[in-house]
């Protein structure tokens, strides 16, 4: 998934239609402020577009400025083409002319709030890292509160670091800024080699979102979503995947990973936390498992104990 990609390739070009009917329904310049300020754009976007061309080009430049804008970590549900979109969804029925755009719009607006969850949630997730903020990658971790990451147990007794480090907001097209990244106070460790989960008190509290946490019961054939860095890369977010297989204290899913995955968040369908991602237990599983499955631990295995613990 690509939660910067607002709008497909193959809805470039009805938008722009669909832009056009708008364009030519508000013809003035003062008009299409008034919208275009009515439906919330702030005047940074506003500056760069003329609001004098005529309908065809005024079309191509607003999907031109949607399709190059990036939403901003410090407001991760705001996007212009979703507020427009939405705006004029909601002023349609007083205007026939665009009232047969509005199924087209409102697919993209609702596309557009999927955006706006998956980036949320990818902004709670980190990289960590042992030995230096620029060390070896041994693992992915997520804010469960504001200064505790949740992890697995086994990237810290495996790598055996004494020292580690969270860097969030790493991503395609991102900058390496020191203020990303957050040393762990691997001391206060809250963790479980049974259950493979370890909670890190993050050193200063970070900026980032926090996951919303579910414990409900999961079942086999349900719909999740991985945010995982995999060999240490940008975060990446799955395509769905589904879990294949669920116990009291496990969960076999079959969405591709690698390694430095474990600890990833997993998420239904709602962007709740639901698992953490372990990895290929083989033989020490204890049970048959499905080809090309790996493991994860069920937040429900682990949340009540954990909660007391944080402070």
């Amino acid at each position: 998934m690509q939660p910067e990609l607002f709008l497909m390739q193959q809805d470039v070009k009805p938008l722009i239609e669909s832009l056009i009917t708008f364009t030519i329904t508000f013809s003035n310049a003062s008009d299409r402020l008034t919208v275009l300020q009515n439906a919330n754009l702030d005047k940074a976007f506003l500056s760069s577009i003329n609001l004098s061309d005529e309908p065809r080009i005024f079309a191509q430049q607003l999907v031109s400025r949607f399709r190059n804008y990036r939403v901003s970590n410090n407001k991760l549900d705001y996007h212009p083409m979703i507020e427009l979109l939405k705006h004029l969804c909601e002023i349609a029925p007083n205007y026939n002319e665009l009232i047969n755009d509005v199924p087209l719009f409102s697919r993209l607006a609702q596309q557009g709030q999927e955006n706006f969850k998956a980036l949320v949630a990818r902004n709670s997730v980190a990289s960590i890292i042992m030995d230096s903020p620029k060390g070896s990658h041994i693992g992915t971790g997520v804010l469960i509160r504001k200064s505790w990451l949740l992890t697995c147990n086994h990237i810290f007794s495996k790598s055996q670091a004494k020292t580690a480090w969270a860097r969030f907001n790493y991503v395609e097209g991102s900058h390496n800024l020191d203020s990303d990244v957050f040393e762990l106070d691997l001391a206060t460790l809250i963790r479980s080699s049974q259950l493979d989960y370890a909670v890190a008190r993050v050193k200063n509290v970070p900026q980032q979102q926090n996951v919303t946490a579910s414990d409900a019961l999961l079942d086999s054939g349900q719909k999740i979503r991985l945010i995982h860095h995999p060999q240490g890369q940008h975060a990446v977010i799955s395509e769905l995947g589904e879990i294949l297989q669920v116990g009291a204290d496990y969960i076999d899913h079959n969405i591709s990973t690698e390694n430095g995955s474990s600890g990833a968040p997993i998420f239904n369908c709602d962007w709740q936390l639901v698992a953490i991602h372990r990895g290929n237990l083989g033989i020490a599983a204890g049970r048959s498992q499905e080809p090309e499955t790996t493991s994860g631990v069920p937040v429900r295995a682990f949340w009540q104990n954990i909660q007391t613990q944080l402070f």
